[in-house]
C-alpha cells in the first residue's frame, strides 16, 4: 500500500511539474452561416481541463488547444490551417470545423501532414468518403443517417406523398438525393422537389401551389427563418401541413432577430408550430456517469456555470464538442499505450508531419475508441462516423419537445420508440393527411333516368307498330294507297331504328365501344330510311305535276325504293369506311374535381366517350349528306305546294317534318357539344329530341290518313262499287283536266306559229313564191 501511495504521488508530481505539451489546432466558427463556435469552444475547454487533471489519461502530457475563428468560411479555414501547420509548434491533431464546408476544404488536405482531423458537428455526407477524406472522423452523424428515421416516421403516420426543399449546397443536396432514393425504394411518391438558390419565396409558393402537405426541408438556420416566413405569407403552415427539417438548429431559432425576415415573432411562432425534426441525441436522457465522471445533468450544470447561462448559438450541440475532445484524448492515450507496450521508442512528442507510421497508428486508435460520453455510448464505424441514436423532436405549444427515439441498431422492424411522457398532440386528434384523399369514379348514366327514357322510347316503338299495322290493313283504300303505303312502311321502319338508339347508352365499360358504333349506325340509317322515303314521295309528286311534256312520266314504287336504297348505301359506305379506317375508341374525359375541404377529400370523376382521330371528317361527311337531303326535300315540298290532290300529296306535311327535323337536329347537336361531359343531362335532352322529332314525323305522315279514314268510315265499310267508281271517276277527271290544260298550252303555241307564217306571206315581194313547207 505504501508503494502504491508513493507511485500515485510520483505520477501526480510528474503530471504537474514534468508535463510535455501536445498541441491541437482548433477551428471554430464564431460567425457566418452557423455561428456556434463560442458554445462549442466552451464545451471543449471544459473537457480539456478535466483531461489534463486526470492522472490516468495521457500521464506526463498536457493537451493544449490553439483555437481560431474560421467564420464558417472554407477559404479562411484552409488559410488558417496552412499558416499554423507551417508555424511551430507541431500540431498532433486538428479539431474542427463546425461548418461542413470548412471541414471539407481542410479535410481534403490535412491528411497530407499525416494528421487526424475530427469535427464535432459537421454533418455533410461527403465527409464519409474515405477516398477524399482518408483521416477524417466526426462526433456528429452525417445527414444521410437521419433519412432512415424520416422514412420510418412517414411509414408510421401513413404518409406516402412527400415534397422536398433544400438549399443549393452539397451539405443539403446529397442527403436530399439519398432521401429521394429511399422514398422511391419504399414506394413513396416525390410530389415536388425545389432547390433554393437565393430567396426562397418562389420555391415556397411553388410548393403551396402544388398543394403539398408533407415537406422535408434541408437548409441552414438563417435560411430556415426566411423559409418559414414565406410559408406564413402564402399559408403553407397549420394543422394540415407538416414540415420535417434539420434538428441541429438552436432552441427557439425562429425568434432570433434577422434582417432578412420581415415576419413578427408571433407570425414565426405560428408558422413553425408542429414541425418535426430528426436529430442526433445531443444529451443522454439516462443519468449514467460519462468517462469524465459527470452525469449528463451534472455536465449541463457545469456548462451553464461556465457560460453564465448565456444561450450562445450552438449551445444545443455543445455536448458533442465535450465528447469530441475526450475522444481525441483517449485515442492519443491508446496510442501512447501501444507504443509503450510494443517497445517502440517513439513517443507522442516525437510526432512529425512526415511520420506516416505514427500518424496511421493514431488514426487506427481513433477508429477503435469506445467510451461513454454525456450523449451516451460513443463509437465510430469504418468511415469515421459515429454509431448513435436519433431523437425525434416536435414543436408543440411553442416549445421543442422530444417525442421519440430512433435506434438504427434495433433488430425489430419498428425502430422508433415514442415517448409516452411527451406524446404528439395532433390538432383535432387526427393525423394530418399527406394529400387530399382522392376518389376516382366513373360517372355513368343513372338507371332510373335510363329506364324512363327507354320506356318512353318503347311507347314510340309501339306507336310505330300501330301505324304500320294501320298502313298495312288499309293499304288498298284510296286515301292510303295514293300516299304510297310501302314508302310509309319504310318511314316507320326508320323511325323504329331511331327509337332504338335511345336504348344504346353505355352502362358498362366493356360495352361502350360497341354501343357507340351501333348508335351511330342506327341513327344514320334510321334517318336515311325515314327522311329518304319522304324525299322519294315528294319527288314523285314533283315529277307528275310539274312535267309539261306531252307524255306523262310515271314513277313506280320500285324506282323510289332504289332511290332510298342508294341514299342508305351511300351512308353505309361512309360508316363502314369510318369503322375500318379510323375505328371509334373509348377515352376517359376528366370532369372538374369536387373538393370537400373539411374532410380533405377530392372526388375526381370521368366519363367514357367514344372518339377517333379523324372523327370530324366522317361526321362532317354524314352531316353534309343529310343536309343536302334536307335542302332538296325543302325545295321539292315548296315546288309541289299548290298541288291539291288529296291523298297523293304530302308536301305540306313534309314541309312541317323538315322544319321539325332541322330545328330539333340543330338543337340536338348544340346540346351534345355543350353538355358532352354532363352525361345524364346530355342523354336526357338528346333522347327527348330524338323521341320528339321521330314521333312528330310519324304523326304528321300517318295521323292525317287515320283522320281521313275515320271521317269516311261509312264509305269504307260499305266499299260499294259506286263509291269505288266515283273515286276512280274523280281521279280520271283530275287526270283529264290536267291533260286538257296541257293541250290548251300546245294550241296557244300553234296559234302563235300560224300568225308568224301569215305575216311572212303578207310581206313577200318581187313575186317570190314561198316555200312549200312555209305554205
Amino acid at each position: 500500500m505504501f508503494l502504491l501511495f508513493i507511485s500515485a504521488i510520483f505520477v501526480m508530481l510528474t503530471k504537474c511539474f514534468c508535463q510535455i505539451d501536445l498541441y491541437i489546432l482548433g477551428l471554430f466558427p464564431f460567425e457566418g452561416a452557423w455561428p456556434g463556435g463560442v458554445a462549442l469552444l466552451n464545451a471543449v475547454q471544459i473537457g480539456l481541463e478535466q483531461i489534463n487533471e486526470r492522472a490516468d489519461v495521457l500521464p506526463g502530457y498536457k493537451l493544449n488547444l490553439i483555437w481560431n475563428n474560421s467564420k464558417c468560411n472554407p477559404g479562411l479555414g484552409v488559410d488558417i490551417m496552412y499558416k499554423h501547420l507551417y508555424a511551430p509548434p507541431t500540431k498532433i491533431l486538428i479539431l474542427g470545423d463546425g461548418c461542413s464546408g470548412v471541414s471539407e476544404a481542410t479535410g481534403q488536405s490535412s491528411h497530407l501532414w499525416n494528421l487526424v482531423q475530427m469535427s464535432y458537428v459537421s454533418v455533410s455526407p461527403s465527409l464519409s468518403d474515405k477516398n477524399r477524406f482518408p483521416r477524417f472522423v466526426r462526433s456528429n452523424s452525417p445527414d444521410v443517417d437521419v433519412n432512415p428515421a424520416r422514412v420510418e416516421i412517414f411509414k408510421q403516420f401513413g404518409w406516402s406523398n412527400i415534397a422536398t426543399l433544400h438549399q443549393s449546397f452539397e451539405l443539403f443536396s446529397v442527403p436530399t438525393e439519398d432521401l429521394m432514393a429511399r422514398l422511391k425504394e419504399a414506394n413513396m411518391t416525390i410530389v415536388r422537389s425545389e432547390i433554393i438558390t437565393g430567396s426562397p419565396a418562389v420555391q415556397v409558393k411553388a410548393l403551396q401551389d402544388a398543394d403539398v402537405r408533407i415537406i422535408v426541408g434541408s437548409f441552414y438556420e438563417n435560411m430556415a427563418r426566411q423559409v418559414f416566413c414565406e410559408a406564413y405569407k402564402v399559408g403553407l403552415y397549420g394543422n394540415k401541413i407538416v414540415w420535417v427539417i434539420n434538428g441541429w438548429f438552436d432552441d427557439f431559432w425562429w425568434l432570433v432577430p434577422d434582417v432578412n425576415v420581415d415576419c413578427t415573432p408571433e407570425e414565426m411562432s405560428r408558422a413553425v408550430e408542429g414541425y418535426i425534426a430528426v436529430d442526433r441525441l445531443y444529451i443522454s436522457p439516462i443519468e449514467i456517469p460519462a468517462i469524465s465522471g459527470l452525469t449528463p445533468s451534472q455536465y449541463l450544470a457545469v456548462y451553464a456555470n461556465r457560460t453564465n447561462n448565456v444561450n450562445y448559438p450552438g449551445t444545443k450541440a455543445a455536448p458533442m464538442g465535450y465528447d469530441s475532445i475526450w475522444a481525441l484524448a483517449l485515442a492519443l492515450n491508446d496510442t501512447l499505450t501501444e507504443l509503450i507496450d510494443t517497445g517502440n521508442p517513439k513517443r507522442l512528442e516525437d510526432f512529425a508531419y512526415s511520420d506516416a507510421e505514427l500518424g496511421l497508428l493514431i488514426w487506427t486508435k481513433m477508429l477503435n475508441v469506445k467510451y461513454r460520453g454525456v450523449r451516451g455510448q460513443v463509437a465510430f464505424n469504418e468511415k469515421g462516423d459515429p454509431v448513435a441514436m436519433f431523437s425525434i423532436d416536435r414543436v408543440q405549444g411553442g416549445e421543442v419537445q422530444m417525442v421519440g427515439l430512433y435506434d438504427p441498431n434495433l433488430v425489430a422492424d419498428v425502430k422508433i420508440e415514442w415517448l409516452p411522457a411527451t406524446p404528439i398532440v395532433w390538432a383535432g386528434g387526427k393525423i394530418p393527411k399527406d394529400s387530399l384523399t382522392i376518389y376516382r369514379t366513373t360517372t355513368r348514366l343513372s338507371f332510373p333516368l335510363y329506364l324512363s327514357m327507354c320506356c318512353i322510347s318503347a311507347l314510340g316503338i309501339a306507336l310505330s307498330i300501330c301505324f304500320l299495322a294501320f298502313n298495312i290493313h288499309f293499304r288498298k283504300l284510296r286515301i292510303v294507297k295514293m300516299s304510297s303505303p310501302r314508302l310509309n312502311n319504310v318511314i316507320l321502319a326508320g323511325c323504329v331504328l331511331l327509337y332504338i338508339t335511345v336504348f344504346l347508352e353505355q352502362t358498362d365499360k366493356e360495352l361502350v365501344a360497341g354501343l357507340c358504333l351501333s348508335k351511330v349506325f342506327l341513327l344514320t340509317l334510321g334517318f336515311s330510311m325515314a327522311f329518304g322515303a319522304l324525299f322519294a314521295k315528294t319527288w314523285r309528286v314533283h315529277v307528275i305535276f310539274t312535267n309539261a311534256t306531252k307524255q306523262k312520266k310515271v314513277l313506280k314504287d320500285s324506282q323510289l325504293f332504289v332511290m332510298v336504297g342508294v341514299l342508305v348505301a351511300i351512308n353505309t359506305v361512309v360508316l363502314l369506311s369510318w369503322t375500318f379506317i379510323d375505328p371509334l375508341r373509348v377515352i376517359d374525359n376528366d370532369l372538374d374535381p369536387v373538393v370537400y375541404e373539411d374532410r380533405d377529400v377530392e372526388i375526381r370523376s370521368h366519363v367514357e366517350t367514344c372518339t377517333s382521330t379523324k372523327q370530324i371528317y366522317f361526321v362532317g361527311t354524314l352531316f353534309g349528306i343529310q343536309g343536302i337531303l334536307l335542302l332538296l326535300g325543302t325545295f321539292l315540298a315548296w315546288e309541289t305546294r299548290k298541288v291539291k290532290l288529296d291523298g297523293l300529296n304530302d308536301s305540306k306535311m313534309i314541309g312541317l317534318c323538315i322544319y321539325n327535323v332541322i330545328v330539333l337536329s340543330f338543337l340536338g347537336v348544340t346540346v351534345s357539344m355543350t353538355l358532352g361531359s354532363q352525361i345524364e343531362l346530355n342523354y336526357a335532352l338528346t333522347s327527348i329530341i330524338v323521341i320528339i322529332a321521330t314521333t312528330v314525323t310519324m304523326c304528321l305522315i300517318v295521323v292525317p290518313k287515320i283522320v281521313a279514314v275515320r271521317t269516311n268510315s261509312v264509305d269504307i265499310v260499305e266499299t260499294t262499287t259506286a263509291t269505288t267508281g266515283a273515286a276512280v271517276n274523280t281521279m280520271q277527271s283530275n287526270v283529264h283536266a290536267a291533260k286538257i290544260n296541257i293541250l290548251e298550252l300546245q294550241l296557244k303555241e300553234k296559234d302563235k306559229e300560224i300568225a308568224r307564217l301569215k305575216e311572212k306571206l303578207d310581206n313577200t315581194v318581187g313575186g317570190v313564191v314561198p316555200k312549200e313547207e312555209d305554205v
